[in-house]
């Protein structure tokens, strides 16, 4: 699978395993930690969502500044933001302590994604572009499957400061990784100077308007329900880590599944069809947990309608890359995932709201609208040349 990459994605391949089981490790099951820290399930909703606001804010800046620092330098960067807050979580003792140190563990986030994205893009032929986002994309479930069972397992046994201690170890291996990428091997890039008002360009804002809307209504759900899920199953079937933990594994295995066969599907039939084709039965997923009272089968559930969704990365990665100017795809990137992190940042809130007013299935309700309204834009793509 490596072998059709070149060195330099290779290496991001290693650093994007690294960073992706760090965050793996931790992120899916936070709520819990946030919870047995005293919070009720408005302040879990608010420490996730002040966290990726501060993500959100940070991605566009990211994207402009890709150019000016260097991709190298920005992956590292994120890599040694990431260690550190990882770091300090294990001295925090309070929700209130925990705020600040998981704004600097999104922000290390906010930095990776859009370089990650546009080293890929300097070093990949657009024609197997597809492809290549698919391969590169299995990284990070090959990182969950194994992180998510080691967080539950550690939780259950050890407790949460080994799982911030061993995902702190973990990270530093992606530091490493991004030491041996070779910088001279890209593309050579024009100045970014001037960036910003070329991103206001009309046929440009309408591009990423697009991106971003479609990106941030299909997140806000997904948010949403990622959010919820740990609390939900907690609450009515009162499972363990280790079993909450299943359902992130699964997705991640799922996902596994999914991006290299659905990369060479949107390089041979065609992004924008690939994907309205599978996010067309997610609402319908979602909606089915409020007739069901199984958590085997919403298990089922919950990964087919994350695979459906995972499906679609490698095309909107490679349909956005080739709908601006090379000079201009670091910054969209940047534009594209401040949209997908608008919508972790509120989907949270929402889902929080109607989980606590509400019935406590009434989120997955709400996800499916959302995700339905997700659909109905996301028929605007083809307004874009493929």
């Amino acid at each position: 699978m490596l072998d059709s990459l070149n060195r330099n994605l290779r290496y991001l391949f290693v650093l994007n395993f690294a960073f992706g089981f760090s965050i793996q490790l931790i992120t899916p099951l936070f709520p819990l930690f946030v919870s047995e820290l005293g919070a009720s399930a408005s302040q879990n909703a608010l420490v996730i969502s002040v966290g990726g606001l501060v993500s959100t804010i940070l991605m566009i800046p990211s994207g402009l500044m890709i150019d000016r620092i260097g991709r190298k330098v920005l992956l590292i960067g994120s890599a040694i933001v990431n260690l550190i807050s990882i770091f300090l979580f294990s001295y925090a003792s309070s929700w209130q302590q925990v705020t600040p140190l998981f704004m600097l563990y999104n922000a290390s986030w906010a930095l990776f994604i859009p370089a990650r994205m546009a080293m890929i893009t300097a070093n990949s032929d657009l024609s197997k572009r597809s492809s290549v986002f698919g391969i590169m994309n299995t990284s990070w479930p090959i990182a969950g499957i194994i992180s998510t069972l080691t967080s539950g397992y550690l939780i259950e046994y050890l407790g949460w400061n080994q799982v911030f201690l061993v995902g702190a170890v973990i990270n530093a291996f992606s530091i490493l990784a991004g030491f041996k990428i070779d910088t001279g091997d890209e593309r050579e890039v024009s100045s970014s100077e001037g960036l910003f008002k070329e991103l206001l360009r009309d046929d440009i804002l309408g591009v990423l308007s697009t991106f971003f809307i479609y990106g941030a209504l299909m997140t806000t759900a997904i948010g949403g329900v990622n959010l919820i899920v740990p609390l939900y199953l907690e609450s009515k079937f009162a499972l363990s880590a280790s079993k909450i933990a299943l359902f992130f594994t699964l997705q991640s295995f799922i996902t596994l599944i999914t991006q290299m066969p659905s990369g060479r599907i949107a390089d041979r039939y065609g992004r924008k069809k690939t994907i309205l084709s599978v996010i067309v039965f997610i609402p319908f997923l979602f909606a089915s947990w409020h007739l069901i009272d199984n958590w085997r089968i919403m298990l089922i559930l919950n990964s087919l309608a994350f695979g459906l969704w995972s499906m679609t990365w490698p095309a909107i990665l490679t349909l956005l890359s080739s709908s601006v100017p090379e000079r201009l795809v670091g910054p969209a990137f940047g534009v594209n995932t401040t949209g997908n992190r608008l919508g972790t940042t509120i989907g949270p809130i929402i889902a929080s709201f109607f989980y606590v007013n509400y019935s406590k299935t009434s989120p997955f309700l709400v996800a499916a609208a959302i995700c339905s309204v997700g659909f109905l834009f996301a028929y605007r793509l083809n307004e874009i040349e493929d």
